[in-house]
């Protein structure tokens, strides 16, 4: 029996919804087999906060382990910032697990080769290059928000957007990174969190935005399962 598609979520849970949704729209007529671990947010962000990033890692690898255990054939994590535990998380199973960030290792498959290319995030996920790393090593010049602007985003992101109550202030301070992106010379965005996509008709800009959440769910759909 072909494994199931195992779901690290809860970090937040409006992500974790949509990574269910749009993996079954993905595959409609069909369905998909899903487990799911949906961990607790509160604790993970006040670790993350406090620098325990020891913590979050065990809480992911836990997760893992417990899908693992489940029966799933391929595991993914929904939360952009999450993946600062991916590699442990990788070692910990004896399953693939497919990082966000693997759709965008070929040049020309979602944005254009040698294209610039801005992304949105947590502030963790912009300074550990979640994105940029893989962006640059496919020949592209990325940007990203940066002083003031950077942290508005990180607040909105970590408080309205991931309780899926995104305020007119949250939509506010994307606007901002988004249109500091646009100044700064970007051909693309990369909506690089996965509660952005929820507030996508929210956002004015003349770029394409590059929805991660649905690259990623169809890079997991192609993912071989044990």
């Amino acid at each position: 029996m072909t494994g199931a598609i195992g779901l690290i979520g809860g970090t937040g849970w409006p992500s974790t919804a949509l990574y269910y949704e749009r993996l079954n729209r993905l595959a409609e007529p069909g369905t998909v087999p899903v487990l799911i671990a949906s961990l607790s947010f509160a604790p993970v962000l006040a670790h993350a906060e406090q620098g325990r990033f020891d913590l979050v890692t065990a809480a992911f690898v836990g997760a893992a382990q417990a899908l693992d255990a489940a029966g799933a054939g391929v595991i993914g994590l929904c939360a952009a910032t999450a993946h600062l535990a991916f590699d442990a998380v990788a070692a910990a199973v004896d399953l693939p697990c497919l990082h966000i960030a693997d759709p965008f290792r070929t040049p020309a498959d979602l944005v254009p080769p040698g294209a610039v290319v801005g992304v949105l995030g947590t502030a963790q996920t912009l300074e550990q290059g979640v994105f940029s790393g893989p962006l640059a090593a496919a020949g592209h010049r990325v940007l990203r928000p940066e002083g003031r602007v950077a942290a508005g985003l990180d607040r909105a992101i970590k408080t309205g957007i991931s309780a899926g109550r995104p305020a007119p202030e949250d939509i506010a301070a994307v606007q901002a990174a988004l249109d500091d992106l646009v100044a700064g010379g970007a051909d693309a965005v990369v909506l690089g969190c996965t509660e952005l996509p929820l507030i996508r008709d929210r956002l004015r800009t003349p770029l394409p935005l590059i929805d991660a959440v649905a690259a990623h769910c169809r890079a997991l759909l192609a993912a071989p399962r044990g």
